[in-house]
């Protein structure tokens, strides 16, 4: 019998808040679709010891304009360009599993933290009950959107529990077809599909935790070329997220203006209305961007020791691709949908 009957049986059971007793076996491919290239990673497994390797890596820059993100539009534009450069990083990749993960820029979706003082009994209930908390500030209709939900507070909540934390995203369904009929059209099977910043969290989470100043909260800033997307974690839990498109960048200007403007207002939202403790490490992941730039804008509006994400260090050395440090940062999103979802 499929698992997809046995879970319409016994729905009460996999309806109920908290770990799924079946968790999902992840891709050992992922691909991230950015508006202005495309990168792929596959991992492999060593025999049966469960130890990961590096098997390849390839990215290809996508033209101008041949992707523009919106909340409520289909983004590509240029569905032979981006189809193009999938298919050609796909195929370098040589993959036999035609299973993989899809990366979506953080600024298709709409994200928000929810504060619950009970949380209801069921996931079911606690999804509509986040639909309808966000009906009045999505530019769609909730039923309109593909959503997902996670419960923060270390993961510890149950039924009845207090004080937890809701992090629910939403993307248009339209948008999330349009990226998976892409997909699947190179002859593809999406399944996971996550966005940039949300995957680099998992990847870099233990290094978070290990690097934490006690009584101080760490800043994680991923800088791209587009957008800009601000973390704010209080040990390893989440505690505010934004994400802001370069308005800067269409008009030619610089856009570190944007990111020290950005990093300002995210601290002082933090301060005021999340009483936070003070900033005492900040992680930075930049591609596309001079990190001297990004260095001297962040520290002036933070404070706090800057550490720049490596996932170099993290990756197996077992004879797999070189990559370069630039390489690497630009891969570590996709690294982060394979890598940072292992058990």
């Amino acid at each position: 019998m499929a698992i997809a009957d046995l879970k319409r049986q016994f729905s009460d059971l996999f309806d109920r808040i908290g770990p799924d007793p079946l968790p999902p076996r992840y891709p050992l491919v992922s691909i991230e679709i950015a508006p202005d290239r495309v990168t792929a990673v596959r991992m492999g497994a060593i025999g049966k010891s469960g130890r990961m390797k590096l098997d390849a890596v390839q990215s290809r820059p996508i033209p101008d304009g041949a992707i523009e993100v919106s909340l409520t539009k289909p983004n590509i534009l240029d569905t032979g360009a981006v189809s193009a450069a999938v298919k050609e990083v796909l195929h370098k990749l040589d993959s036999r599993d035609h299973r993989i993960s899809i990366l979506l820029p953080d600024d298709v979706a709409r994200v928000a933290l929810l504060g619950f003082a009970t949380l209801p009994k069921t996931r079911r209930e606690l999804t509509e009950l986040v639909r309808f908390r966000m009906a009045k500030s999505l530019p769609f209709k909730p039923e309109e959107a593909e959503m997902d939900l996670m419960i923060l507070n270390g993961g510890t909540a149950r039924p009845g529990a207090s004080a937890a934390t809701v992090l629910a995203s939403f993307v248009h369904s339209d948008v999330v077809e349009q990226y998976e009929g892409m997909l699947a059209d190179c002859g593809y099977w999406p399944g996971l599909v996550s966005l940039s910043t949300f995957e680099l969290y998992n990847l870099f989470r233990p290094r978070f935790a290990e690097r934490k100043l006690p009584d101080k909260d760490s800043l994680v800033l991923n800088v791209t070329r587009h957008y800009l997307s601000v973390l704010i974690l209080r040990d390893t839990d989440v505690i505010f997220y934004r994400c802001k498109p370069h308005v800067s960048a269409a008009a030619g200007s610089d856009p570190l203006a944007d990111v020290r403007r950005e990093v300002y207002t995210s601290l002082a939202f933090y301060q005021e209305k999340l009483l936070g403790r003070g900033i005492g490490r900040v992680f930075l992941r930049s591609v596309s961007l001079p990190l001297d730039g990004i260095r001297e804008a962040v520290s002036a509006e933070a404070g706090g020791e800057l550490e720049v994400l490596d996932p170099l260090p993290l990756l197996p050395q077992n004879g797999g691709p070189f990559l370069g440090s630039e390489d690497a940062a630009v891969a570590a999103p996709a690294l982060g949908a394979i890598l940072g979802r292992r058990p």
